[in-house]
């Protein structure tokens, strides 16, 4: 099954071993994610809020992890599914979700994203992880 994946997803992975990291690793899906989504997530995960949490984790071995976690993502450039961007920037709840759903239309793949605000679209089908299990 193809797939694009969301950051928040690979956030997910990177915070609680289990479910999302084999899902990650899973050879039953091909995973595509555009290619500034390990930077997006390592963003995430260096915020001030999320560095208590994750103790004395410097940047680069935050980044080391998101890439080995996410070994199996193939990361796209943006140029593959530049076409498809006007078209997602009206889909998108956010402009920062546009790239993954032109991802998702130029592949014509779902997306596999636990935000519930990309839901609120009918063009690109969403899973959530629970709802992806549910399909495997």
């Amino acid at each position: 099954m193809e797939l694009v994946v969301d950051a928040n997803v690979l956030v997910a992975a990177f915070l609680r071993a289990g479910t999302t990291r084999e899902l990650l690793l899973d050879e039953r899906l091909t995973l595509w994610a555009p290619e500034h989504s390990l930077t997006e997530a390592e963003r995430v995960l260096t915020a001030r809020r999320l560095r208590r949490k994750l103790g004395e984790l410097l940047p680069a071995d935050v980044r080391l992890v998101l890439t080995e976690s996410s070994g199996h993502v193939r990361f796209t450039s943006a140029t593959v599914y530049q076409s498809q961007m006007d078209q997602a920037e009206r889909l998108a709840p956010h402009l920062h979700d546009a790239p993954y759903l032109a991802l998702a239309l130029h592949l014509r793949a779902p997306l596999w994203s636990n935000d519930a605000g990309l839901k609120h679209q009918s063009v690109v089908p969403v899973y959530t992880t629970q709802e992806l299990l549910g399909l495997l």
